[in-house]
């Protein structure tokens, strides 16, 4: 961890809400509200989704699975950011999805000592079709919106996604 980020993590720490504005307070409740709700709603489809492969992964692993979808081709390293796993935890993860057919491994060309893992050709479409479900059960939640409200919404989730996106950078 190179020293910007050991600062940042200090000061995070170290800082509280407490006698700060009221108006930050109501703040960080909405956003709070917000990320409790939407991963509520994750949660419950992944389940609902999960009891589809149930035979197949064990729920845990259907999780992790669905967090590296997006991260994917990409080495162990990745992975364990991805999902706050151990190296151990992350290395029996991927080899369980080679076992079974999810996962294929194979050297990165511009590094051999590198380990590229990706999707099979099979569960790459199966995850497809994940995606595809969830695209179209999230749309189902503003379907009543307006053109208006729609644009201020995703104009919302890209200022959001752009915040966190540094804040990941700057930890790696």
């Amino acid at each position: 961890m190179n020293n910007k980020v050991k600062t940042k993590k200090a000061r995070r720490e170290q800082d509280t809400l407490s006698g700060k504005p009221e108006h930050l307070l109501s703040r960080v409740e909405v956003f709070k509200k917000m990320c409790r709700m939407l991963e509520m709603t994750r949660r419950r489809f992944l389940e609902d989704d999960w009891r589809h492969y149930s035979r197949l992964i064990p729920q845990q692993q259907f999780v992790h699975l669905m967090m590296v979808r997006h991260s994917l081709p990409c080495n162990l390293a990745k992975i364990m950011r991805v999902t706050g796993m151990t190296s151990a935890g992350a290395s029996i993860f991927v080899d369980k999805m080679v076992k079974m057919g999810v996962f294929e491994r194979h050297e990165d060309v511009a590094d051999r000592r590198n380990i590229v893992i990706s999707f099979t050709p099979r569960a790459a479409k199966s995850t497809e079709h994940i995606d595809d479900r969830l695209n179209m059960y999230i749309l189902s939640f503003f379907a009543d919106c307006k053109e208006e409200e729609l644009a201020a919404l995703e104009a919302s989730s890209r200022l959001v996604c752009r915040v966190l996106d540094a804040r990941y950078e700057d930890e790696e």
